[in-house]
């Protein structure tokens, strides 16, 4: 999941699956991790997700809510699920 701005930076992006991440610090994340736009890193900078903002990352369709609501999204779309997937 992410959101971009102008179509080319990325400026969140919710990794929920997938390999560890590794900061330009030498900081470690497991999946789940977040990355955030950072000036001079672009989209290479995550953080654990904050659990105040991401209340149930084992369920796909309420951590999709989540991210819509970290990201402000104020009319988001109406997703229909399909065969479990979203």
């Amino acid at each position: 999941m992410q959101t971009r701005a102008r179509k080319e930076i990325p400026l969140a992006r919710l990794d929920i699956g997938g390999r560890p991440h590794r900061n330009d610090d030498g900081t470690v994340l497991l999946p789940p991790h977040l990355h955030l736009y950072k000036e001079g890193f672009h989209d290479r900078w995550a953080i654990a997700p904050p659990s105040d903002k991401f209340t149930n990352l084992e369920d796909i369709q309420t951590t999709l809510g989540d991210f819509m609501r970290f990201c402000n999204i104020v009319l988001p779309p109406k997703i229909l699920l399909q065969g479990g997937l979203i």
